[in-house]
């Protein structure tokens, strides 16, 4: 018939390539899945790992592990050290220093709690919220070596004074609590009341509720998309006492509100002049 398409070998090839593909594609997941699985694994091990360890751990075939770490080495996600062995390459952290670096909490309120954790000789930290924790995006350690906050690693989403950050301008509400200390608050209502205060006075506090012998305060901060995240500043408890949680709060809950403000969330700071 006039209307029928007449194939030719190159829309033969076409289509064949097309069916290729697509079961390709359709694999693609389940081979992200595995190379995430696997980077996760190099990421909570303290040692490089063999072909052989990464197979048992992901529960994936040797031949497997082996073609997914040869591409990962490839891209520069790992590295294979002399003894054959894997640990994560410097591509991992070139990307997630770029998203660090374009958070809009980096951006909104870094530069200004790193000159006050230098004022107060605090330790200073943002972070953002990620798989039910707080992941921390960038640290500025200061004071005597006492306290130490990992770089990239995570703390539970409830957790002291960050945990009240977050449910007070994520307006969220917490369905549990988590009893870290003897100090941890959790009872729901008392609970509720602590994230409240934190809300009217703009930064929430921490002693010795997550860790014993730190104190801390945090605020969260806002953009026109709703939260970002969390800065906070600790210090050891003593040092915290001493230099006193209002007057370190108040000084967070100004920047961060500037930060907020800057970020498009025009709530939070009454300026004057503004139309």
């Amino acid at each position: 018939m006039a209307n029928n398409r007449i194939y030719t070998s190159v829309d033969r090839n076409l289509f064949f390539d097309f069916c290729h593909n697509s079961r390709e594609e359709a694999k693609l997941p389940g081979a992200v899945a595995k190379a995430f699985n696997v980077l996760r694994l190099l990421r909570r091990s303290p040692t490089p790992l063999s072909v052989s360890e990464v197979a048992r751990s992901v529960h994936i075939a040797v031949s497997t592990a082996y073609a997914i770490l040869s591409e990962l080495q490839a891209q520069g996600a790992v590295i294979q050290e002399a003894d054959k062995r894997y640990r994560l390459g410097p591509a991992i952290y070139y990307l997630g220093a770029a998203f660090a670096r374009s958070a809009p909490i980096s951006r909104g309120i870094w530069s200004e709690l790193t000159e006050l954790a230098q004022e107060f000789s605090v330790t200073a930290a943002i972070a953002v919220p990620w798989e039910n924790h707080h992941l921390i995006l960038n640290v500025h350690q200061h004071g005597d070596g006492e306290l130490e906050v990992a770089f990239g690693g995570r703390v539970p989403i409830d957790a002291g004074s960050w945990g009240k950050a977050y449910y007070a301008w994520s307006l969220r509400e917490p369905k549990s609590l988590t009893r870290f200390t003897a100090h941890s608050i959790t009872d729901l209502a008392a609970y509720r009341a602590q994230v409240e205060r934190t809300r009217e006075r703009g930064y929430a506090t921490d002693n010795e509720e997550f860790a014993l012998g730190v104190g801390a305060v945090a605020a969260g901060v806002t953009s026109e998309r709703g939260f970002e995240g969390v800065a906070s500043l600790m210090a050891p408890i003593s040092q915290m006492n001493e230099l006193g949680f209002e007057t370190v709060g108040r000084r967070l809950a100004g920047i961060a509100s500037r930060a907020s403000f800057a970020l498009g969330d025009l709530r939070r700071m009454k300026v004057v002049g503004i139309e």
